[in-house]
């Protein structure tokens, strides 16, 4: 997504959104809010570190990313669970 898609999106200038990734402005709830909701994402991982992404453990994430990037549904998943249950058991 282009800077112009997102301050089309969450309803700001482009101008504004390159000075707050650049931190040299600091956005109103509101704007957060919009920018959120521009990106599909929660407030709340704005200010997630790495680490505590989703409160999921390092060494599990490359598989719940593997789960989002292919779409997974729970059916999906249930599969998936299904499989590693049987590779070590």
């Amino acid at each position: 997504m282009t800077q112009e898609d997102l301050s089309e999106r969450a309803q700001i200038s482009v101008s504004f959104l390159s000075m707050i990734e650049r931190g040299e402005r600091s956005p109103h709830l509101e704007t957060l809010a919009n920018i959120a909701e521009a990106l599909q994402v929660k407030m709340a991982d704005f200010f997630r570190s790495d680490d505590e992404q989703d409160g999921v453990e390092p060494i599990f994430r490359p598989l719940l990313d593997a789960c989002r990037k292919y779409n997974l549904g729970k059916r999906d998943v249930d599969r998936l669970v299904g499989v590693v249950r049987t590779m070590f058991a």
